[in-house]
């Protein structure tokens, strides 16, 4: 059975995550700038989910993402948690009680990572059903990606308090700002951010509106109009700062969109951002605007953390990464440096747009891949095996763009790596050294005549097995030896090591000497030639002039045969 183990497949994602963007996400730093070949989609469960299969260049790239826990991933609707798995085709894992409980404790881990808003002092006045349905109506006029709706009652105070877990941070803040401060049965709801690993809540900063305070914005949460029966509440645009002319323009086509029934006026803010008073002639309506505000008009930010040496470094390259902005979208990026915690800070201003926003995505692979080809680091090894080290200079000879020092310390040895970043990113030594075997073979030699031949002939082994990674160490075989020795050193599983020491054994035991006599040590070099000119790679041929006889080793009776027909040819003339 073939099986194709350069894949990985996501399974039940929604629809609406589009291809292009996960191809952008895989092929960023992330997971270490694969190359992905080919993306596949199946629609499930009436059309609202799919399984999608990623082919990666190599199955060693889809074995590194595959390795990756699952992440969050943000399709402009909202936010899914991606769990790549690796993908072999004709086999079907089986449904067992342990990997039940995998599952299980996965559940559980992502719950871990989701993000709640508690929202209190909410009136018994509903019942808990009612309340929900309330909640989660509210809650998806910000996002459509909520988790789960829990209510809690205190008996004692006759308060409900709510808790709503979703995946985003951001989804999470903007739903307590929703909540914080607005009335229900004239009581004042208070709303904070919520932590599932330690049940701590976090209050949420108040409103940076000098006009907050309206009853639009703390009677629309519960559907009560004002005395003109107009329904309000104010849209805050966070991190403004460097679109505030792009967002105003944005602001201005939005409002012949809606027309006369929605009313968006700008208001004033003590802290920077810029806030918008909207106003609608219904509840549904408003609900419905700000759903559109909230998708369409927000500034994403992305944070790059970076050691010391690597910001200084960085630092030199802003006027160069601010060059290398896409022409589509460079009036809706921004990128700053932060001196105080070493970070780059790239904003983008999501109108909406998706192509603007895979632009975006892109440039954030773009300047992490120029970085990383651009700056050259140092990096240290300590590794206390000989075969280990021995293998450790094979793998980067034949598969990086590194280069190093050792220092032997006793009996260990310091390496100290130098390279571009994105090489030294890239090559994993720890998780490699946990892969290295070290396996060690004896076999008889039942011909002692082709010792000298079998000297030679592991020396080619081990130039050969090199060119795949693998190291044949042995040591010289002395004449009259009855076994020989060696041991391979690789990352293979056992059953591959056992066939390669096979091939080595075997070849010994099928090879064979050959003398043939020749006096005229004239024609030496011209049979040498002509025995050359056959590409017998797997022959040793050695004249030995004192002895006046060619020497000729294989396991190959057609190559003896046809060295032996030249030789003798020659020898007639």
């Amino acid at each position: 059975m073939n099986s194709i183990k350069n894949k990985i497949e996501l399974v039940k994602i929604p629809v609406e995550v589009d291809n292009e963007d996960l191809r952008i996400v895989f092929e960023s730093n992330a997971f270490g700038y694969q190359t992905v070949v080919d993306i596949k989609d199946k629609l499930i469960e009436s059309s609202q989910l799919k399984n999608v299969l990623i082919e990666f260049e190599t199955p060693e790239a889809a074995k590194q993402v595959a390795k990756s826990a699952s992440f969050k991933f943000d399709f402009g609707n909202g936010e899914v948690l991606l769990r790549p798995v690796l993908y072999i085709e004709n086999i079907v894992p089986k449904n067992n009680s342990k990997q039940d409980k995998i599952e299980d404790k996965s559940f559980k881990k992502d719950l871990e990572q989701l993000h709640t808003c508690w929202i209190g002092n909410i009136p018994d006045k509903h019942g808990a059903k009612k309340l929900e349905e309330f909640f989660k109506k509210q809650t998806e006029t910000i996002t459509d990606q909520i988790h789960s709706i829990k209510l809690v009652l205190n008996e004692k105070h006759k308060k409900y308090q709510c808790f709503i877990n979703l995946y985003s941070p951001s989804d999470a803040q903007l739903v307590v700002e929703h909540f914080n401060g607005s009335k229900m049965e004239n009581v004042v709801l208070e709303s904070k951010l919520r932590s599932q690993k330690s049940g701590e809540t976090n209050a949420n900063s108040q409103s940076d509106s000098d006009s907050d305070s309206s009853e639009f914005d703390a009677e629309s949460v519960c559907g009560e109009a004002n005395k003109e029966g107009k329904y309000g509440k104010t849209f805050r645009v966070h991190r403004s700062k460097h679109f505030k002319s792009l967002i105003k323009k944005h602001m201005d086509d939005f409002r012949l969109k809606v027309g006369d029934d929605v009313s968006v006026k700008e208001n004033v803010s003590r802290k920077g951002n810029l806030n918008f008073k909207v106003v609608a002639n219904s509840e549904q309506k408003l609900a419905e605007i700000m759903h559109q505000l909230n998708t369409n008009m927000k500034v994403v930010r992305k944070k790059i953390k970076l050691s010391a040496k690597e910001y200084a470094l960085v630092q030199n390259l802003k006027s160069e990464l601010i060059q290398i902005k896409p022409n589509k979208c460079k009036d809706y990026l921004s990128i700053y440096l932060e001196d105080r915690s070493n970070t780059v800070v790239v904003e983008f201003f999501d109108s909406g747009d998706k192509i603007l926003r895979r632009e975006y995505f892109k440039y954030l692979n773009q300047i992490e891949k120029y970085w990383d080809e651009k700056i050259e680091l140092e990096k240290e090894i300590l590794i206390s095996d000989s075969d280990q080290f021995e293998y450790f200079k094979l793998y980067l000879n034949n598969k990086t763009d590194l280069k190093y020092t050792v220092q032997k310390i006793g009996k260990n040895f310091k390496v100290n790596l130098t390279g571009k970043k994105i090489h030294l990113d890239k090559f994993g030594w720890s998780e490699l050294a946990k892969q290295i075997r070290v396996v060690n073979f004896t076999s008889e030699i039942k011909n002692k005549g082709i010792i000298s031949y079998m000297n030679f002939k592991l020396r080619r082994f081990k130039s050969e097995l090199e060119k795949d990674d693998i190291i044949l160490c042995y040591d010289k075989i002395e004449a009259g030896s009855a076994t020989y020795s060696f041991r391979i050193v690789s990352s293979l599983d056992s059953r591959e090591v056992q066939r390669k020491a096979h091939e080595v054994m075997s070849y010994f035991e099928k090879a064979k000497l050959l003398v043939v006599s020749f006096d005229n040590a004239s024609l030496v070099k011209q049979i040498e030639q002509d025995i050359q000119s056959m590409n017998l790679t797997d022959l040793d041929f050695k004249y030995r002039e004192d002895k006046k006889k060619f020497f000729v080793n294989s396991a190959d009776e057609n190559a003896l045969n046809l060295a032996k027909l030249i030789i003798e040819s020659k020898r007639q003339k």
